[in-house]
């Protein structure tokens, strides 16, 4: 042999170890570039970063199978896929390496994979069976980790109050999560405040609170949440943008619930906290649309649509100038239905009620409306939309109905009196208005409940308002139960056929 052919004999394995190493180091370095990038939220980023690791680890294990990293870069192989989302080619390698690999730092990264992509798959006993001796664990992140994965499956078991424990016990930022969502499972939802409005530890994704405080509302009501909302924003170290994000959605619940002056306030604050921003903009609009929500008559309808126009002015972009465009409409809509048609006026308070939502404006272009031309078809309509808009009202609106008003259709309907006319009335409404009925076929069902007003316009949410007052006071018939409250009216109302 040469003295050339010898040296490159020689050579051949430390340059193998050298590309054998550099692969493992490169998937390893991949592997931390994605674990850092989880931390600060970045998901789409974290996911490539792992799966690249899982390649280069992939690439080490195929080429170097009897190595002294084997065992390394098969946990990570199976790890990498399981954090970048492909669980369903994690699953493999993970198995191989829980059978196989006995070092306990490199058997629990794979057992903690393994649990995740099992949860992920509905399989909780496979997730319970390997998570648990890692609850034990010596190493307090990995424990962490196992904790808040053990929270879940006792949450996927319905052992809300064990999750609780395990969840509050594990420093996992997506714990904290998990932990408000079991509280409000179990009905220990005045628990919340106290634990949002402590530092949370590690970063924290408002995307992933969001939902949560969706969640409390829908338990609690959107007044009480808002106070969790607040606690936490003030508590947490996260960015202007983020706060915004989580004050606007708070904003739009309590919109939605008709708290239109607590909304406007947080509209306000998410304003103040990002004015530049496309979420600033957004705030200043719905800001606006919750004042027109407040408005009772046409003179505070025209002074919200001042302040639109001067906001458009300011010069709107995205989302925020396309909410405008559709609030600006439905404004002009509803102010040129004073001087319309019948038609026209209806479909105002139908407009105020559904899209706009702003209760006590349909219940004073409903009570107008009744008011204007008493001999219309619809006129009973209105009342009953009023009714339903101001329960209250029934002691000087339930008596105008039945006197001026007594064999309408809606009338009787109200009562829970068969009216076959009721059919033929929504029927001549639905052509006034120039739109088509939802489910002509199903008129038989509307004979014989109370009539519910409901949304007719551009989908939104409604709520009806107040009609003719001064009307002859009727007699009551008797056997009637006054609507005059919540408790007293008519159990069951059928939806409006359009």
């Amino acid at each position: 042999m040469t003295r050339a052919a010898l040296a490159a004999a020689l050579l051949l394995p430390a340059a193998a170890s050298c590309v054998y190493y550099n692969g493992m180091w490169s998937a390893q370095r991949l592997a931390r570039e994605g674990a850092k990038r989880e931390a600060r939220g970045e998901t789409v980023e974290a996911r490539q970063a792992w799966a690249r690791a899982a390649v280069k680890a992939e690439s080490v294990l195929a080429h170097h199978p009897h190595s002294g990293w084997a065992d390394d870069a098969l946990v990570l192989q199976g790890e990498g896929r399981a954090r970048s989302g492909a669980c369903a080619e994690a699953v493999a390698p993970l198995d191989r390496a829980l059978a196989t690999v006995t070092a306990p730092p490199l058997h629990e990264r794979a057992a903690l994979a393994r649990a995740d992509c099992a949860l992920h798959a509905g399989e909780v006993a496979l997730a319970a069976r390997v998570i648990e001796p890692v609850l034990a664990s010596t190493d307090a992140g990995r424990r962490s980790r196992a904790e808040y994965l053990a929270g879940l499956v006792a949450l996927a078991r319905g052992d809300r109050d064990g999750a609780g424990v395990l969840l509050a016990r594990s420093q996992e930022p997506a714990a904290r999560v998990a932990q408000v969502q079991a509280l409000i499972a179990a009905g220990r939802a005045a628990e919340v405040p106290a634990l949002v409005g402590r530092k949370l530890p590690g970063r924290l994704d408002e995307g992933g609170w969001l939902p949560v405080f969706d969640e409390l509302a829908a338990a609690v009501g959107p007044e009480s949440a808002s106070v969790s909302v607040q606690r936490f924003v003030a508590a947490q170290s996260l960015s202007a943008g983020a706060r915004a994000r989580l004050v606007l959605a708070d904003g739009d619940r309590l919109l939605a619930a008709g708290a239109t002056a607590a909304a406007g306030t947080r509209y306000a604050t998410a304003a103040r906290l990002v004015p530049d921003s496309s979420e600033g903009q957004r705030a200043r609009v719905r800001a606006v649309r919750a004042a027109a929500a407040a408005t009772t008559g046409p003179t505070d309808l025209a002074a919200v649509r001042q302040a639109l126009d001067r906001l458009t002015r300011t010069g709107l972009s995205g989302e925020a100038a396309q909410d405008a465009r559709v609030l600006q409409a439905l404004l002009q809509q509803l102010a040129s239905a004073e001087t319309g048609s019948e038609a026209d006026r209806f479909r105002a308070a139908e407009l105020a009620r559904d899209s706009l939502r702003a209760t006590h404006l349909a219940a004073a272009l409903f009570e107008t409306f009744a008011r204007a031309t008493p001999t219309s078809l619809f006129a009973p309509k209105a009342i009953v939309a009023a009714l339903a808009l101001e329960p209250g009202a029934a002691d000087s609106l339930l008596p105008v109905l039945d006197s001026a008003y007594p064999a309408s259709p809606y009338t009787l309907a109200l009562h829970g009196e068969n009216s076959p006319a009721y059919a033929a009335a929504e029927d001549s409404l639905a052509q006034m208005l120039g739109v088509e009925r939802a489910d002509p076929g199903a008129a038989d069902a509307a004979l014989v409940a109370p009539p519910q007003p409901g949304p007719r316009g551009p989908a939104l949410d409604p709520e009806p308002g107040a009609v003719p007052r001064g009307g002859a006071e009727g007699t009551r018939r008797p056997g009637v139960r006054r609507p005059g409250r919540p408790d007293d009216r008519p159990p069951q109302r059928p939806p409006d056929r359009l």
